[in-house]
Formats: C-alpha cells, sequence, structure tokens
C-alpha cells in the first residue's frame, strides 16, 4: 500500500480525504466519484479517478484479505503513461456498480509503461483476485505475459485480442449509422479520420481502422461513392466541394471529437452555416458537454456501459471455468 509521504505521515496509507485535497474537491464527491455515484458531471468524476490512481489509492477493504486468500477487489490496470489508459467516466461508474452485485470493488492499480525497460510487477502483491486492463495501444505483451505467468484472471478492456477482451463493435457501429442515414434518405456522406490509410497504422487503437471500414462496406452496400477525408490534410475548398457534391443534405461522420472540431472550425471559416448546411457526427466514449458545441454536432457514444457489464460477465466465465473467446459489444 502506497504511504502518504506528502501529509508529512509516512507511516499513514492514502485516504480519501488526502485525494479530496490533492484534487481540489469535498471528500464527499471524492466517495461519490470512486463509487459511481452522485450527481457530479464526468469531468470531475474523471478528475477525481485520474487524481486517485496517481496516488495509488486503495480503499480500506483491501487490507481486509479473507482467509482463503482471496481479497475481494478486482484491480483496474492502467499504465503510469495516462494517453494509453483513459477511461471514461460512463464506463468507471458502470463497472463499479456491477462489481458490487457481485460483492468486488474496484482497486486501482498502476503500471510502468513496457517502453522502461523489463517490467518488474508481481500480481500476486497487488492485492487483487483479478484484473482489468486497460492498455489500449503499444506493446502489451510484455504485461500479458506477467498476468497469464501468474496464473491471475485478466480481462482487456477496450482492446481488440483474440482472447480474454471486451471492446466497442467499432465497425459495426459505423456501419449501422450510415444504413441509418440510407434509410432516411440522405446519400452524401463523407467520412472524416485522423488517418486514411489502407491498415491500421502501427501502435494506433484498432477503432481507426475498425469505423473506417464500417463506413465503407456501408456505403458500398448501399451502393453510393464514400466521400473521405483525412482531418490533417482537409481545406476549406474540400469541405465546399463536398458540400457541392453530397447535396440536398451532407453529412459528415467524423472518427471523433478532434476531427469534429476540426470541420466545425474549418465550416466556419469558409462560411458554412452548421448544422443548416453541413451536419457532423462524431464518435466518442461520451458527449462533449458544452451547450455551444452540442447543438451544432452530433455525438455517437461509444457503449461503455455494455462494456463494463460485458467485462464483468467475462470476467465471472473465465474464473469460474476457461472462457478465452473475446467479445465485441454494439
Amino acid at each position: 500500500m502506497r504511504r502518504n509521504k506528502s501529509s508529512g505521515d509516512a507511516g499513514s496509507p492514502v485516504t480519501q480525504a488526502f485525494v479530496a485535497r490533492t484534487a481540489g474537491v469535498s471528500q464527499q464527491t471524492v466517495s461519490q466519484a470512486l463509487n459511481g455515484t452522485g450527481r457530479i458531471s464526468g469531468k470531475v468524476r474523471q478528475h477525481v479517478f485520474d487524481v486517485a490512481r496517481r496516488l495509488e489509492y486503495r480503499p480500506n477493504k483491501q487490507a481486509l484479505a479473507l482467509r482463503n486468500n482471496t481479497h475481494g477487489a478486482i484491480g483496474l490496470v492502467g499504465l503510469d503513461d495516462n494517453t494509453r489508459s483513459f477511461i471514461s467516466s460512463i464506463f468507471l461508474q458502470r463497472l463499479q456498480i456491477s462489481l458490487q452485485k457481485i460483492n468486488k470493488y474496484l482497486s486501482f492499480v498502476t503500471v510502468p509503461s513496457p517502453e522502461m525497460g523489463e517490467i518488474d510487477v508481481n500480481p500476486a502483491k497487488m492485492g487483487i483476485d483479478g484484473a482489468f486492463v486497460n492498455i489500449t495501444q503499444g506493446d502489451i505483451k510484455p504485461l500479458l505475459n506477467v498476468f497469464q505467468s501468474a496464473g491471475m484472471p485478466e480481462i482487456w478492456i477496450n482492446n481488440k485480442l483474440k482472447y480474454n477482451s471486451v471492446y466497442p463493435d467499432d465497425y459495426g457501429a459505423a456501419s449501422r449509422i450510415v444504413s441509418f442515414m440510407v434509410s432516411q434518405n440522405f446519400t452524401g456522406i463523407g467520412y472524416v479520420g485522423s488517418t486514411l490509410v489502407p491498415g491500421r497504422p502501427p501502435g494506433s487503437h484498432y477503432s481507426i481502422e475498425d469505423r473506417y471500414r464500417g463506413y465503407m462496406d456501408a456505403m458500398a452496400k448501399s451502393k453510393l461513392r464514400p466521400m473521405t477525408f483525412s482531418s490533417s490534410e482537409m481545406t476549406s475548398d474540400d469541405l465546399r466541394s463536398f458540400i457541392r457534391m453530397a447535396q440536398p443534405s451532407p453529412i459528415l461522420i467524423c472518427y471523433e471529437f478532434n476531427q469534429a472540431l476540426y470541420v466545425l472550425m474549418a465550416a466556419k471559416s469558409a462560411g458554412i452555416k452548421i448544422p443548416d448546411e453541413l451536419k457532423i457526427i462524431y464518435f466518442h466514449s461520451e458527449p462533449i458537454w458544452d451547450n455551444g458545441i452540442d447543438a451544432l454536432i452530433r455525438c455517437l457514444p461509444v457503449p461503455n456501459d455494455k462494456i463494463a457489464e460485458a467485462a464483468i460477465s467475462m470476467f465471472g466465465h473465465k474464473s469460474g471455468s476457461q472462457e478465452r473467446k473475446a467479445r465485441s459489444v454494439g
């Protein structure tokens, strides 16, 4: 257990009160954020979670390991490099609620990045009975070998592995939104991605390729001409040309919020009225809570609540049997 050295007492554990002081919120807010309760914003919940994980906060229950060597805790394992272990507040909330139903609680575990050298991690000393591993990009083999060697059940979250993983059906989501738009008589449907190379770029998240291919296949099935753009190369002239070709109701589906925001800014610079002259849709873990932006572009949330429930279900199967198949959630 990490000791609260910065509080001046090297012998005391990190408490919710210390997490609250560090995060600049009340202790009640910390409790609500970590337990998935209360009416607090997703931004605040994510902030508290990030601080708790950085401080390596552990609930007091973890010290009460049972005599049969079970701890009642499932670890949420992420890298100290937070850019590859981002987790949405919706997923976190649903995961904790689902765990409570089976009398388990969530313990936050941070491990060093594999790029820092050999991973010196002993799962047996983490005080957990299993792990949900949340590492979305990069080389995961070192950490995969660590858990498998220890014989500890692990489920990989939002990583498209062959075994022991749950992840959103990004291909199906992109395909379904195109099919729905076509059914509503929209035929001028374009796609904006961060990259449009034929295969998934090395080290990138699987969703980059899956959302793109879902769009392309659905357009082909509907016998429509695909119109694709890379946000890094898209110009105002490209946008005007697309609107002319995509009449009468042009729509751009964007890989994520960053691409949607780029299109929105480019459209404003070009004098294009949003959403009257161009509709913009984007994928994201949850909507961006900004009244001004929300009135202009629409979010297609990735089903993080369903991923949490699927992860709990798979963990139960894996613990009681040897269930190994991956599962996509749409």
